[in-house]
């Protein structure tokens, strides 16, 4: 198709069109006007192939659009002053819209002859889009190869398949004009780099009108980040810091981008999100419940600004839940971080196409990596591209919210402050189950277990796990998302605006969650000790857990919304069907409880409510800590859990958190004028799990083994572990569910926090023996009246 001319000087690279084929022909959606006579113009498109620089010729001459007479070519190159001649005569020129790694760029190199001699050239750029539109591609014909890349030897038959090839051409731009947007007097190559930025972005506007919202893609990332001059900077000198040369932090740099940058795949959006409600519907039932008014307006919303998805992490199946949800409501897919701890076949080929990217698991040693990631996450906000992550960093193991992982959200806000965006939404996103599907594994952990690795094999004893199990249903709930600049106006330059902003990300995922009948029901349970309850105490105890929730604007979903008794039923079916809670029905009425072995189950699930009654069992707990005599101390005994509990729960300020505990004191004063009696889900004795575990870690530090002697993690755990069966034989602990690794660690935080011990190189050590009994004195009168 192609003719060849001998190259008798310097080549740059192109052949001369000698003749169109009719074959290839597809249609141009709404071509623009060829315009009237020669004039200079260049094509710029994605050359993957040989087939598709055949397409765009031949379709662009049926289409009555200049065609290109000049095209990017490897052999039969054309010497450069016949080319320079052919250009400014007005023959169009396609060059391929990538650089070339190895070679001069062609497009600078054009440009350069044009600017010397005056003349102004007209830049379209355009592409070849393969794959239906109309209608998802149906997984039996994928044999045929990937209807949206189609491999090279097949594609000259895709070519003639109705409505699976069609060429779209960008809004086209003038030279002078994108000269002039850089300012100044512009070098070819940094021209170059603009051009090709602008061509992305006009590709991507057409191609968004003709596939939808959904399929958004990057091109051009690590191109374009790694010839930015404060990307460069940043890179080196943080290299210079490893001892590198410029080169090399910049060839480290690009190696950190490649590797992040994996690219999106419209065949692997598609499957992932066949996938995705495929392996839901094994365990759970195949619709989510998703709050849909919500969802629409955050589609709206997306029109205008970047989202950043914030969800909680209790499962697995979290990034799942939401991908299928946001790609079936026609959102692009966000940009994923995923723990390189998920990057094993057949997750580390798929992941990647669907807008997943694998981060290191430490990057603290290496600042070259970070400054890539950093221009990674500066490059996705500031083209308007979604974002997801986890802000706990992990599945929480406990049900309660982890405390939040600075880095990423660091680089966002960064990225709005220095490159003045116009906005950024955080969109604070909670995910709940009526069970979790991993419950068995974290308990597992908890005790003491070592956590099992991702592999293939887990994988597949996930999805067969999951086949056996019937875990009712998942719940979406999206908060008010939080405008960064509103955010950053008000707080200026606060230096703990980010632990700030984290903050109220996680009240707000907190806020987000929903009440699910079998969270209701192991609050009520736990909160009631060890006596088993009646129908009719279940009954009345879930009535005023609804009316507490009515009055506080906690959401409520499923059963709960229809009544306490529909609430009870759904929960004793839920919570019997895997063991957690069990039945005594000899006696006159059936009674419940749950056994020893499966409190820990059922904490995890009472967990993810807690937040809710917080504030209520610390103004109980204060005040039995108070007495009688003495309610004027019922704010410090407040403010002393407070303190205690810091490292466990999110908590108001001081003065905000003074006025809530005034608050719920007049409400239970209120409760007993009315004859009522504690509610079981918010008693102190939801606080007695940690409040023990805590006591155990003081325990086990003033051992006389122990003083002054420097305990290794491993060991410390395993020591807590050992004491806190022991005291539980004992009876001087109460709940076996205070055996947690969790809040044995964040007893150690606490402890570091009051100076009463110290993290060392050698492993943890008692620093303060007064502070140390001090604490375990507060902890063991506490303990007492909570057990009560």
């Amino acid at each position: 198709m192609y003719g060849v001319r001998v190259a008798t000087a310097a080549a740059l690279g192109f052949r001369e069109v000698r003749r169109i084929g009719r074959w290839h022909v597809v249609p141009v959606v709404d071509p623009p006007p060829g315009g009237a006579g020669p004039r200079p113009r260049i094509y710029l498109a994605p050359l993957t192939s040989r087939t598709d620089a055949h397409i765009l010729v031949s379709s662009l001459e049926a289409a009555g659009m200049p065609a290109p007479r000049w095209v990017a070519a490897d052999r039969a190159q054309a010497p450069e002053d016949a080319l320079r001649q052919r250009l400014l005569e007005g023959e169009p020129f396609l060059v391929p819209l990538w650089p070339s790694r190895r070679g001069p760029d062609r497009l600078a190199r054009l440009l350069s002859w044009s600017q010397e001699a005056g003349v102004d050239i007209e830049l379209v750029p355009l592409e070849v889009l393969w794959g239906p539109t109309e209608n998802r591609p149906q997984v039996r014909k994928l044999v045929l190869g990937n209807p949206f890349a189609p491999p090279e030897w097949l594609r000259w038959l895709h070519v003639r398949r109705s409505g699976h090839c069609r060429v779209i051409v960008g809004a086209p731009g003038r030279q002078s004009a994108l000269r002039d947007e850089l300012g100044g007097a512009p070098d070819m190559l940094a021209l170059a780099a603009h051009v090709r930025s602008q061509a992305v972005k006009a590709l991507s506007r057409r191609e968004r009108e003709v596939l939808g919202d959904r399929f958004k893609l990057p091109r051009l990332l690590v191109e374009q980040v790694v010839t930015e001059p404060e990307f460069q900077n940043r890179v080196a000198a943080a290299g210079a810091g490893q001892g590198l040369t410029r080169d090399e932090s910049l060839a480290r740099a690009e190696e950190g981008l490649r590797e992040l940058t994996t690219g999106h795949r419209r065949l692997a959006m598609e499957l992932f999100a066949r996938f995705c409600g495929g392996a839901f519907r094994l365990a759970y039932e195949s619709d989510v419940d998703v709050d849909a008014a919500r969802l629409g307006r955050l589609r709206e919303l997306a029109r205008r600004s970047p989202l950043v998805f914030v969800p909680s992490h209790q499962s697995n199946l979290d990034h799942l839940v939401l991908y299928h949800a946001l790609f079936t409501s026609g959102f692009p897919p966000p940009f994923t971080a995923a723990g390189i701890n998920m990057s094993f076949w057949p997750l580390s080929r798929i992941l990647p196409g669907t807008g997943a990217f694998f981060l290191r698991r430490s990057i603290s040693d290496d600042p070259v990596y970070r400054e890539a990631l950093r221009g990674f996450v500066n490059y996705l906000v500031q083209r308007r591209f979604h974002l997801e992550f986890f802000i706990e960093g992990g599945r929480t193991r406990t049900g309660k919210l982890l405390p939040p992982r600075y880095g990423l959200l660091r680089y966002i806000v960064d990225s709005a402050r220095e490159h003045g965006m116009d906005d950024v939404l955080i969109v604070p996103t909670s995910l709940t189950y009526d069970q979790v599907l991993e419950v068995g594994e974290y308990v597992r952990q908890q005790l003491g277990a070592d956590k099992e690795g991702e592999s293939l094999g887990f994988l597949i004893r996930q999805i067969a796990r999951a086949r056996r199990s019937k875990l009712g249903r998942a719940y979406l709930r999206f908060e008010e998302p939080i405008s960064l600049r509103e955010y950053l106006d008000e707080h200026g330059d606060d230096r703990l605006l980010l632990e700030k902003l984290s903050f109220r990300i996680c009240t707000r995922i907190n806020a987000a969650r929903p009440l699910v009948p079998v969270t209701a029901l192991c609050s009520t349970l736990l909160g009631s000790g060890r006596r088993a309850l009646t129908i009719d105490e279940l009954e009345r105890e879930t009535q005023r857990l609804i009316d507490y929730a009515n009055e506080r604007g906690i959401g409520l979903v499923g059963e709960l919304g229809s009544g306490a008794r529909a609430a009870v039923d759904a929960g004793l079916e839920a919570l019997g069907r895997s063991g957690i809670v069990r039945s005594y029905r000899e006696g006159h009425d059936p009674v419940y409880w749950v056994p020893d072995e499966r409190r820990h189950a059922a904490s995890y699930y009472r967990n993810a409510a807690v937040h809710f009654f917080l504030e209520r069992a610390i103004t109980r707990l204060a005040e039995q800590a108070a007495g009688p005599d003495a309610p004027d101390k019922t704010i410090d005994w407040a403010l002393r859990l407070r303190e205690l509990l810091k490292f466990e729960f999110f908590f108001d300020e001081r003065e905000s958190f003074q006025r809530a505990i005034e608050r719920e004191r007049d409400a239970l004063a209120a409760e007993r004028v009315r004859g009522l009696k504690d509610m079981a889900a918010a008693s102190p004795r939801v606080l007695g799990d940690f409040l023990e575990s805590y006591w155990i870690v003081t325990d086990a530090l003033a051992a006389p083994d122990a003083a002054g002697r420097a305990l290794r993690s491993e060991e410390l755990l395993r020591r807590c572990h050992a004491i806190g069966r022991q005291r539980l034989l004992q009876l001087r602990v109460s709940r076996p569910e205070l055996l947690s690794s969790v809040t044995f660690s964040n007893a150690l935080q606490l402890l570091e926090n009051l100076e009463a011990g110290e993290r060392t190189p050698d492993g943890f050590v008692c620093r303060s023996p007064d502070r140390l009994a001090s604490l375990a004195r507060d902890l063991g009168h506490l303990n007492q009246l909570a057990r009560a």
